[in-house]
């Protein structure tokens, strides 16, 4: 008896649609590239003044609150490690700030302004004026609010999220690490 032969064609797993997370659909790439686009504009703005990104955030952190110490401004600026002291670095080297030991707590050293460093205000406000102004062109009051809002409720979305993950990434690692530990103590034993 012969036995028939079953068809050769492979089962394939049908894909997810996932037309509504199409690039332009999605909020994520929206949003990115908003921000690189404004970010190449008001570069361009602020380069005249000799200002990069890089110090700028800085220098916007210190004129809104001058005098914090350097780990406050870096949380501030959401830099870590080597960022962040490249770019108090670069503004030291230019005379935009200074830094002093604060009064209180000699551990600490804070970031304070120098007079160019309060100069640059004067300079810069007004071309972060003019690219608001264009970013929002034909939005409403009320649009610009409700834009505001919905913003900072994806920035504390986010947050938490990241943390979490971050947190069960580190106690993975330490599990890990504490049973590798057992394993050699115990088949040495």
């Amino acid at each position: 008896m012969v036995k028939k032969r079953e068809s050769a064609k492979p089962k394939t797993a049908k894909r997810p649609n996932y037309d509504d997370l199409r690039l332009e659909e999605t909020i994520g790439f929206l949003l990115a590239d908003s921000a690189r686009t404004m970010t190449r504009v008001f570069s361009a703005r602020i380069a005249a003044h000799g200002i990069g990104m890089g110090v700028f955030t800085f220098l916007r952190i210190l004129w809104e609150e001058d005098g914090l110490t350097q780990t406050e401004l870096a949380d501030k600026a959401r830099m870590r490690g080597p960022s962040a002291a490249a770019a108090l670095h670069e503004l030291e080297r230019r005379g935009f700030v200074r830094r002093k030991d604060d009064p209180e707590d000699r551990r600490k050293v804070r970031v304070v302004l120098t007079s160019d460093g309060r100069r640059l205000y004067g300079l810069v406000m007004p071309h972060i004026a003019v690219t608001n102004q264009l970013m929002l062109r034909g939005f409403t009051t009320d649009e610009q609010l409700a834009l505001k809002q919905m913003l900072r409720r994806i920035r504390i979305n986010l947050a938490p999220s990241s943390l979490l993950s971050e947190a069960k990434h580190k106690k993975a690692a330490e599990a890990a690490s504490r049973a590798r530990t057992y394993s050699r103590t115990t088949t040495r034993g």
